[in-house]
This record gives C-alpha cells, sequence and structure tokens, in this order.
C-alpha cells in the first residue's frame, strides 16, 4: 500500500479506468469451480494492469478488487465488514502478485502468451498456498485438503489469461482500449452466464429432490415433513465443519436429503403404527436402507453413492442394520448421514441445545462414530438449530394426554385377552416354572437376542394352539419378559369376519343370482376342481398375454371358428384377471382345470386380499369401479364367466371362473 502510494504520481487514472470497471464487474459476478468455490476472473485485470502499466496500477486493482468482493460477500452491509480479513485478502493477493511480476519480468524477452500463462499460474498457486495456510493456522484444516482437486481448477485461470490478456495488450498499444475492454467483458460474461446456469441447473435438480421427499414424507405424518430437507441442510454443515472434499459434497448432500426415500414403499401401517414395532415388523421396517439403495442406484447409477445410504443405519459399534458393519468398516459418508439423521431427531425432540450435546454424547462409540462426535460443540448446535425448520415440541400435556388414551385402549383390550404375566429372564432356569416347552424355547431366543441388541421390542408367538403377544425390555444382565395371551382377540376378530364374510355371501348370491359364490374357506374352491390341465406363474406384464395362450391351448379349433363370442369372453377374462393381479398382488399363478364339459381358469394370489363390501355395489351399478382395489377388472370377469367362486383375505385371494358346455359344443 505504501509503494502504491508513493508511485501514485504515474498512474494516469483516466487510462486505466476501463480495466478497473472490468475488474469490478468481474467481481461482482464471479464463475462457479468444480470445487464449489467462486472465481472472480479478475486476475485477468490485475495482469493486464501490470504488463501494460507496471506493478503500482496493478496494486490499486488489487485493493479495488478486495474490497468490492468482500462487500458482496456480506451484501454490502457495512456492519458485517471486517477491516483485519480485508487486509488479510489484501496482504495475500498483494504478496501472490509480487511473486506473479517477478515472474513476468524475468520472462519479459520472451512471448506475452508466455508470461501471461505463468504470471497467473504462479499468482493462484501463490494464493491457494497462502489460503491453505492461514486456514491450518486459524481453524485447523489439514494444509493438502482439497488440493488435488485445487490444483487441477487452476487451468482455469491460466487458459483465460494466457488467451485474453496477450490479446487485450495487443489492442491496447493500437489505442482500442476502451472496445477491447467492452469486447472482453461480454465475452466473460458470456461464460459466467453458461456457469450459472449450470448451478441453476443444479439447484432445481437439488429443490426437485427436496420436493419429492417432502411428499414421501407427509404421506407418514405432518411432523414427518422436512426431515430429508433438514438432515440435507445439517450435512451441508458438516462436511464444511469436516473439510470434506469439495468436489463430492454436492453429492453426498443431495442424498442425505434422499436418504430415507424407501419408506415410501413400506405398508403404512408400518410407518403410521404406534409404539415399538414387533421384530417380524422390524425386518420389514429396516428393508427400507434397501430399497433406497434400489432407487438412488437407478436414479444415479453411482453404486458407491447408493451405498452411502444403504449404510446409514449401521451403529458404530455393529449392531446396526442392513449388514452389521462395524467402526471405520462402515463407509465414512454413512457415518456422516446417520450422524444428521440422529442430530435432526434430537433437534425436534429437544429445546435445550445442552440436552441435545448430551444425547449425541451418550450415542458416542455406540450408535455413532466418536470422531465425529467429537466435533459436535454446544456453539455448533445453537447454529445449525438456526438453519432448519423445527417441529413444535410436543408439551407436557400433549404427553399426559398420549399415555392416558394408551391407558384406555389397553383396558379396552383387556378384556378380549387371556391374561398377562411378567416374566424375568437371566438365563434358560429363569422360566423352569413355565409348562409349555415350546413357549419357554422361543421365550429364551428372543431374551437373548433382547440383552443382544440392548433394545426395546415385541413378537408375536404361537404355541400350542395359542398366540401370545411378548414385550421385551433388556436391563443390564436380565430382560423383563410382558407376556400377553392374546387368543381369545384373534378368535373374537376371527369369528367377526366369518360373521360379516356371512352377510356379504348371502347379499351377493341374491344379487348376482348366485353367479358368484363366496367361499369362506380357500378349501371350498379347491374341492371344486376338476382335471388339472396346466399352471403357470404370473410376475410381470408379459404373462398376461402368456396366460391367454396358455388358456388357448386348451380349447379345440372347431370351437374357436363357431363361437368367437365365447372365445372373447374367456380371453378377456383372463386377461384382466392376470392384469388385476399383477397391478395389486404377488406370487400369483393361472392353472387350467376341465370338469364336467366345464373349462375352470383358477387365478390365484398372496396380496392382501380384495374389499368383499365393494361386490354388491360392482353388481347393482352399471360401470362401478373400484380403482384403488378392483378396478373394472372384476366387473369384467363377472360379465363374461358363467359363474365366479370367490375367497379372500389378509394372505391373499382365489378366483375360480367357469365357463358352461365348452368342450361338449367342441366335440
Amino acid at each position: 500500500m505504501v509503494y502504491m502510494v508513493r508511485e501514485w504520481h504515474s498512474i494516469v487514472l483516466f487510462t486505466i479506468a476501463p480495466i478497473l470497471f472490468l475488474i469490478v464487474l468481474l467481481d461482482l459476478f464471479p464463475v462457479r469451480l468444480l470445487s464449489g468455490e467462486e472465481y472472480s476472473g479478475s486476475l485477468v485485470g490485475f495482469l493486464i494492469l501490470a504488463l501494460a502499466f507496471g506493478y503500482s496500477p496493478a496494486i490499486l486493482g488489487i485493493v479495488i478488487s478486495t474490497i468490492v468482493s468482500y462487500a458482496r460477500k456480506k451484501n454490502f452491509d457495512i456492519r458485517q465488514m471486517n477491516l483485519f480479513r480485508i487486509c488479510s485478502a489484501l496482504g495475500k493477493s498483494v504478496i501472490s502478485l509480487y511473486l506473479s511480476y517477478q515472474v513476468m519480468e524475468f520472462f519479459d524477452p520472451f512471448s506475452t502468451y508466455l508470461r501471461a500463462g505463468l504470471g497467473s499460474l504462479v499468482f493462484s498457486l501463490v494464493y491457494m498456498l497462502l489460503v491453505a495456510g492461514a486456514s491450518t493456522t486459524i481453524i485447523g484444516t489439514p494444509f493438502l485438503n482439497d488440493m488435488v482437486l485445487k490444483l487441477k481448477e487452476l487451468i482455469v485461470p491460466v487458459l483465460l489469461c494466457t488467451i485474453i490478456v496477450p490479446h487485450f495488450l495487443r489492442h491496447i498499444s493500437l489505442g482500442n482500449i476502451m472496445y477491447e475492454t467492452v469486447y472482453i467483458l461480454l465475452f466473460l460474461l458470456l461464460i459466467i452466464f453458461l456457469s450459472h446456469g449450470f448451478i441453476r441447473q443444479l439447484q432445481i435438480r437439488m429443490k426437485s429432490s427436496e420436493e419429492f421427499i417432502r411428499l414421501s414424507e407427509l404421506r407418514i405424518s405432518q411432523r414427518n415433513e422436512g426431515h430429508g430437507k433438514n438432515t440435507g441442510i445439517l450435512c451441508q454443515y458438516m462436511l464444511e465443519l469436516l473439510a470434506y472434499p469439495k468436489k463430492r459434497r454436492t453429492d453426498l448432500i443431495n442424498y442425505t436429503t434422499l436418504h430415507d426415500i424407501g419408506k415410501s414403499l413400506l405398508p403404512m401401517e408400518i410407518l403410521t403404527k404406534r409404539g415399538a414395532l414387533s421384530l417380524t415388523e422390524e425386518k420389514e421396517y429396516q428393508s427400507h436402507t434397501t430399497e433406497s439403495f434400489n432407487i438412488i442406484l437407478s436414479i444415479s447409477g453411482d453404486k458407491k453413492a447408493a451405498e452411502w445410504v444403504l449404510h446409514h443405519h449401521e451403529r458404530y459399534d455393529g449392531k446396526g442394520f442392513p449388514a452389521g458393519l462395524k467402526g471405520n468398516d462402515i463407509p465414512y459418508e454413512s457415518r456422516i448421514i446417520a450422524l444428521c439423521n440422529h442430530l435432526e431427531h434430537l433437534l425436534n425432540r429437544y429445546a435445550e441445545d445442552g440436552e441435545v450435546l448430551r444425547q449425541l454424547q451418550q450415542l458416542s462409540g455406540k450408535v455413532l462414530d466418536p470422531k465425529l462426535i467429537q466435533a459436535i460443540t454446544l456453539e455448533m448446535i445453537t447454529t445449525v438449530r438456526q438453519l432448519i425448520i423445527t417441529k413444535p415440541l410436543l408439551q407436557e400435556t400433549d404427553l399426559i394426554h398420549v399415555e392416558l388414551q394408551s391407558i384406555e385402549e389397553h383396558k379396552e383390550m383387556s378384556g378380549f385377552t387371556g391374561g398377562t404375566v411378567l416374566l424375568k429372564y437371566r438365563d434358560n432356569d429363569s422360566l423352569h416354572d413355565m409348562e409349555d416347552a415350546n413357549l419357554k424355547e422361543q421365550l429364551a431366543i428372543l431374551a437373548e437376542h433382547a440383552l443382544r441388541v440392548s433394545e426395546n421390542f415385541y413378537e408375536v408367538i404361537q404355541s400350542k394352539n395359542k398366540t401370545f403377544e411378548a414385550h421385551f425390555y433388556p436391563e443390564n444382565s436380565w430382560v423383563a419378559i410382558v407376556l400377553t395371551d392374546i387368543t381369545p382377540a384373534l378368535e373374537y376378530r376371527e369369528q367377526l369376519h366369518q360373521s360379516t364374510m356371512r352377510s356379504y355371501k348371502d347379499v351377493i348370491e341374491t344379487l348376482s343370482k348366485s353367479k358368484i359364490d363366496i367361499c369362506l374357506e380357500q378349501q371350498e374352491i379347491e374341492q371344486h376342481l376338476g382335471i388339472p390341465l396346466a399352471q403357470m406363474d404370473i410376475i410381470t406384464k408379459s404373462d398376461v398375454s402368456s396366460g391367454r395362450s396358455l388358456v388357448m391351448e386348451y380349447i379345440p379349433e372347431e370351437l374357436k371358428i363357431n363361437q368367437p363370442k365365447k372365445l372373447m369372453h374367456i380371453k378377456l377374462a383372463v386377461s384382466e384377471g392376470v392384469t388385476n393381479l399383477i397391478k395389486h398382488a404377488a406370487n400369483g399363478k393361472l392353472s387350467v382345470y376341465s370338469k364336467c364339459n366345464v373349462l375352470q381358469i383358477y387365478i390365484t394370489d398372496q396380496g392382501s386380499g380384495i374389499p368383499i363390501h365393494e361386490l354388491p355395489k360392482m353388481i347393482l351399478i352399471s360401470g362401478y369401479s373400484s380403482k384403488r382395489s378392483l378396478g373394472k377388472g372384476f366387473a369384467l370377469m363377472y360379465t363374461s364367466a358363467d359363474r365366479i367362486m370367490v375367497h379372500t383375505s389378509s394372505k391373499g385371494t382365489s378366483i375360480l371362473l367357469e365357463f358352461d358346455m365348452l368342450l361338449e359344443e367342441a366335440s
């Protein structure tokens, strides 16, 4: 600065004003590099001033550039301006320019292109090393952090300066400085425009991911809304804190936002169930990490990135899922996602930042990576709480209301249970009083599991025609088991179901004039079947045409020619039956039977059943469609077939379509 002032009398301000204006504009509209850093391109102006007018004018350009660039980053709020930081940035730039200028002077006899290229390389390299050294000294960032990527990015300033600076200098000598300034400015603004367009596309992609996951979260409950976005915001902050390589930050933040996307494929009853999940339900819930892996792999094609999400529920002590990985065997990115996931939940659960930190520290070494936890401070938690949108915390009165509601539900159900006992398990001898050896063995296995995982859970157990619900609460060396006989409740539910089915059976049989027979047991249909002819599995859409072809093999050619209408009805019924199975169920089969001049088409699946209460509406109302489950497919089968037998339950559906006199007429 002192040197610049001393040499001020040699500066022709009017001559260099266009170049100073160019520097200001480039600082106001910087380019985004791969690492996420901003590059203003003002180095072009510094080198033009240095080569054309000398060292002092270039220093003036640096002073103006530093002030403008710092002011832009602080939104031109003078209250946020820090004189020390401005001077620090100015000092690094002046040192870089001095060394760059010395190199260009040394190569004065050589080509201007070589001097400009070397000058830009030296300036950028020295400035990068000075910034890295300052970061290491002040905040402890590793000196070589992102160094490879930053070295690759040096090609941007070197190319720009090598191409633009010599061209500009050549035309300055011809007196076209104003014209060249505008020309170069338009060229650089085009690059800036393309840079911002690319960044905007990345932002749109990120916003789309956030909105998609928000809609998935709303499917569960409004209290889950925003979890994905909040976790992504926390991840972005943590990556800066951890000095994570900037080249991979955008991908990791995006995939952190989408880490729970697999939950959108889980059954609603699993997601919304209040209280603990059974082991079976817990296993189904854990599958959401695999589903997330498959979705992200399909979107990105990046298996390594998809595995970050796959393992975000692993525990540092090896008790997590899906692979039970332990410690550093868990991908580093998965450990970061896990930390951000837990932190987001804790920020929504606890109002006190100190309590959030205490809860995180309790998870250290057990659930979360202790090295990552060491980076978390009370000040950091206070800061990130301002970045995310937290839900209103449950008040004590709300908790009391929930507890009372749970107690009332328990009282209501107690009349349908066969009694509850409290057991204490320490080893197999602890259950010696139990007469049921099979039940004792199952309880012992589950209690040992509870001790290993140190988590509460429950499971439904069957033994000697009885069904029990067992809740396990592990302590340090023993497990409390609350065992309830729920056999009476299940029997009551089954009786209620059978009573309802009988009512619908009578109604539907009357409305359909005995064309539809609702079977209370699947055996009723199986006992009615004739001689088996063929069978095939139903898996994909291509099986619709395959199913039609299979049935057509057992229809004589004469009938195909003489009864085209009957043939069309058979094809239509088969197509609709198989299509409905593919849409709404799984593990389906299509079988063909013959019985007393009747062709039988038997379609079975292992879906969740069809709503019997919709069938009367379908029979009474022409064109009625239950789009969520039956569609118009059942109506078409009803119209096409001569008789239909149906059995449905939560374990699956069986439909038998019969066509009269088919084989007799063909003979």
